[in-house]
């Protein structure tokens, strides 16, 4: 085993050292360059269509697993496996990269500081390429294309694409969409990411003002903390095996036309399996501001026509006006655990929102699934049902949670989810990575309570707190207080730190709320250079 690291570490320092990086600087740059950054290459564009690239494409065509084979494809070109393209500021280009099996990864990566722009980015029948930083847009081009931004396809023909990773990428139809009529909306919007190949790694980007947010159609997919801010159609779709969805901000829903919207939809419609999905940490937002124009209805997590087998559906934060928080029609072995799904306006319709697992569409019923530790507003459940908190009314929302109104769904002290769940075959963690259990037992919901922890409790009963809840302002009474240098902190249950303003009396301070949301927070007085008390206030609206 040892012998075999050694030769592995050595490989790589290998690849790594033998690595090449070439700047492409569509403003100066010129192809009898050498591609150095004193001497550049000109545009993306310019660099593929010289065919600068060594790659290999598949042969005979068209492709067929077990007869066609890798062959060289601009043998001897400067830019191999291994290497760098690094992009200066400027327009690159529409990049369409067809039948470039690469024979390890090539990065197209933004310079330091840089913000090159793509207009649109295709891999077709490509494989082993990794972009890095870009921007993707037609508006800077004076146009908006109607297709998709980046599109990974695996060609019938040509053969499949794989291996391909988009890390920190910006994608944007345009770049503010908030004042769009819309006419506009319907005349610049277009999907953001598709993926329809194997092995494809979306993480870390951004996809906005867009109509599509990030489709993944294929096996063995993973998109991870990303953010789809201002979608019309769907914010992500699954749609595949062993998919990872983790971690990825999708909110901001606007209504341009009759498409059923979802943050996240899936549906099997028999040309490939809808399997082994984890759709986990995750926060859905029908919106964050009830002004938004083009306002209308967002479904959750949307599976219809199923089967869905083995899904793992986790530690996920859903609000949507809508009946579907999470759907699933014809599930088998599915677990939804630890989800926080409310819909803001539970009395409107559509809604409240439910978690549904029910019969498929063709009357197949749900088998093997169980729910368990999630607060909805209601549920309906073909399987195992357990340990789940049902919040049907607006009010109630209040008592368990932050500051709900601005959609923080932290546990609020006193919440009847904290230590409620069941910890057999729940997530380890929370959504934000928080070590479950906190306390006595595991919470429901996607978040984990943390208790408070007083500095030193045994001065607690020194500080007089009135009143205590409070709205505006409270007193902290102390004798001889006035006297002493004080410094006052609040800190709330994720431990941010807000100094306080106050007020001297002759043995008291009065410490103002100011915007701080409703909510426990500790309180800490510093006294000179060694003395501190703590104590604990509830503000509320």
């Amino acid at each position: 085993m040892r012998t075999w690291l050694v030769l592995l570490f050595t490989l790589s320092f290998s690849l790594q050292g033998s690595a090449a990086t070439f700047y492409l600087d569509p403003v100066n740059g010129n192809l009898s360059n050498p591609g150095t950054s004193a001497a550049p290459w000109p545009s993306l564009k310019e660099v593929i269509d010289a065919n600068l690239i060594q790659t290999q494409e598949y042969s005979p065509l068209p492709y067929d697993a077990l007869t066609s084979k890798l062959i060289p494809k601009n043998a001897g070109a400067p830019v191999q496996a291994g290497d760098t393209l690094m992009l200066l500021d400027g327009l690159h280009g529409e990049i369409e990269i067809d039948r470039h099996v690469n024979a390890g990864y090539i990065t197209i990566r933004a310079a330091p500081n840089h913000q090159p722009v793509l207009a649109t980015l295709h891999f077709r029948s490509s494989a082993f390429w990794r972009v890095e930083g870009v921007t993707i847009s037609s508006e800077p081009y004076g146009y908006y294309t109607d297709s998709h931004l980046l599109f990974v396809e695996s060609h019938g023909w040509r053969g499949p694409a794989d291996h391909i990773e988009i890390v920190n990428c910006t994608l944007y139809s345009g770049e503010d969409s908030w004042e769009w009529t819309l006419d506009e909306w319907l005349g610049r919007v277009t999907n953001g990411i598709i993926i329809s190949g194997d092995h494809v790694r979306v993480e870390n980007c951004l996809v906005t003002n867009i109509y599509m947010g990030i489709s993944l159609v294929g096996d063995s997919l993973i998109a991870r903390n990303n953010q789809v801010i201002n979608f019309a159609g769907d914010g992500m779709r699954a749609l595949g095996a062993h998919q990872l969805i983790e971690g990825n901000l999708i909110k901001n829903c606007f209504d341009i036309d009759d498409n059923h919207d979802d943050g996240i939809q899936s549906f099997n419609l028999g040309t490939y399996d809808v399997q082994d999905v984890i759709i986990r940490g995750n926060t859905i937002l029908n919106y964050d501001d009830p002004n938004q124009p083009l306002l209308g209805p967002l479904q959750g997590i949307g599976c219809f026509d199923g089967p869905f087998t083995d899904w793992v559906i986790e530690n996920n934060v859903i609000s949507v006006n809508h009946w579907h928080g999470i759907s699933l029609y014809g599930a088998v072995n599915c677990r939804v655990i630890n989800n926080t799904v409310i819909d803001p306006t539970p009395d409107v319709t559509p809604g409240p929102s439910w978690i549904l697992i029910t019969d498929n569409k063709d009357g197949t019923p749900s088998t093997g699934c169980e729910v368990k530790n999630n607060i909805s507003n209601t549920l309906n459940v073909e399987g195992l049902e357990s340990h789940n908190l049902k919040l049907g009314t607006q009010a109630a929302y209040t008592y368990q949670f932050t500051n709900p109104a601005g959609f923080d769904f932290h546990l609020h002290v006193g919440s009847t989810a904290i230590d409620a769940g069941d910890e057999n075959g729940a997530p380890f963690i929370d959504i934000e990575g928080t070590k479950r259990p906190q306390g006595a037992g595991i919470d429901i919901g996607a978040f984990e309570f943390i208790p408070v922890t007083f500095i030193h409790p045994e001065m607690v009963s020194k500080i007089d707190i009135f009143p205590n809840p409070a709205r505006e302002s409270f007193l902290i009474r102390m004798p001889g207080i006035h006297s002493r240098i004080v410094e006052c902190i609040l800190s709330d249950m994720n431990g941010h730190l807000f100094p306080c303003r106050t007020a001297s009396g002759t043995d008291s301070i009065r410490v103002f709320r100011d915007e701080l949301p409703a909510g426990p927070y500790q309180i800490s007085l510093n006294i000179g250079p060694s003395n501190q008390y703590s104590g604990l206030i509830m503000l509320i609206d």
